[in-house]
């Protein structure tokens, strides 16, 4: 099978991910939960991933918070920062995890959402877009780049855009492991991150990474033990126990940690990911949304790629070429709104995203099925 789906996980993950996993369960016991060898060794486990974590996103182990996913952290920024009655900015290429909390707060008056458009072509257009609705916001939620077409926003000049005081949160799904960046650099408050795409660790497990300059503190989602406090019913206020209740994944983050010993970027992602763009063009009746125009315009994106072919559902092309031996992902990929933005919403596409682990070979294979079906 060639694997083209790594916007939605990372796949084959390191075998040490898996041994790591493995041995966690014969090894740990639950963290902060006992005086005795295997809380203790589960304890040593959680830390260790939280310093790696925190080494390469520029920031302290104690702000760094596991969750289960983005999700779950975008969820808690989201409405951990939330100031009833504000304005919440977002741009028109955001996931549901991003839409349907900010739609929650708004349906309860809790907040106001305003939105503005990027420029797939023009950073600057991007900024002034963005000046132009952001006077006046209270918070920030932006992804990193588009998990539909791999278009990076341009963060760092965002934030300086914004409004001093607003809480600027980042959904870095699509972007963690693709390429480096430090969080005091970009000048976010918070960044949202997954294990399990380009990290390649185990799905179920994620992180709130908080700045350690920024002033932006995060109230509970959920409440439950932590091990510590255990006299107080009230969140113990430092971090990461005020925001992590109940037992950890401990053998998911065995697996996290696992996956970022000797972490490197990867170098040829972008190569493979502008052949299938030029192959695709190259290809009657391909229909390309947001893609890159030239080889510079690499830079502003991370390796998704969305499609249509004239004849073909793109649910119905998807099952093609999986029959071919081609895992890709059809559909909307739970981003209605960068849908509206590409020109896609009423059909929807098909994503091809190559990661770390494909080949020219295998762009090669696909563009050769592309072409007959």
């Amino acid at each position: 099978m060639i694997y083209f789906d790594n916007a939605a996980t990372g796949f084959p993950k390191n075998a040490s991910v898996a041994k790591a996993v493995s041995e966690s369960i014969d090894t740990c016991g639950n963290p902060g939960r006992g005086g005795h060898g295997y809380s203790i060794r589960a304890a040593e486990t959680v830390y260790e991933c939280r310093k790696k974590l925190a080494a390469m996103f520029g920031t302290r182990p104690d702000l760094v918070v596991f969750t289960s996913g983005t999700t779950e952290s975008l969820n808690i920024a989201v409405k951990g920062a939330n100031r009833s009655g504000g304005v919440t900015v977002v741009s028109n290429l955001e996931h549901n995890s991003v839409m349907r909390p900010l739609n929650a707060l708004r349906r309860r008056g809790e907040t106001v959402v305003r939105q503005f458009r990027v420029d797939l072509r023009d950073d600057g257009a991007t900024l002034e877009n963005f000046r132009t609705v952001s006077r006046g916001a209270t918070n920030v939620v932006i992804t990193h780049a588009s998990n539909v077409c791999g278009r990076i926003l341009p963060v760092k000049d965002l934030r300086k855009n914004a409004p001093d005081d607003a809480i600027f949160i980042l959904d870095a799904a699509q972007t963690a492991g693709h390429f480096g960046f430090g969080i005091t650099d970009l000048g976010v408050d918070a960044i949202c991150i997954p294990a399990h795409k380009g990290l390649y660790g185990p799905m179920g497990v994620g992180a709130l990474i908080i700045n350690p300059e920024s002033d932006a503190y995060f109230e509970t989602l959920i409440e439950g033990g932590t091990g510590t406090n255990s006299k107080s019913f009230d969140m113990p206020e430092q971090y990461p126990e005020h925001l992590e209740p109940g037992t950890q994944n401990v053998s998911g983050i065995a697996g996290l940690s696992a996956a970022l010993d000797g972490f490197e970027y990867p170098a040829g992602e972008s190569e493979l990911f502008f052949e299938l763009v030029k192959g695709l063009e190259q290809i009657d009746g391909i229909t390309l949304y947001g893609a890159p125009r030239c080889k510079a315009d690499l830079k502003f994106y991370t390796p998704a790629l969305l499609f249509n072919k004239r004849g073909y559902d793109c649910e119905e092309l998807a099952a093609k070429l999986n029959e071919n031996g081609i895992a890709v992902r059809a559909g909307y990929h739970c981003s209605p709104c960068a849908h509206r933005a590409l020109g896609s919403f009423e059909s929807g596409g098909v994503r091809v995203s190559p990661g770390r682990n494909n080949s020219k070979r295998e762009v090669t294979e696909f563009l050769r099925v592309i072409k007959t079906l």
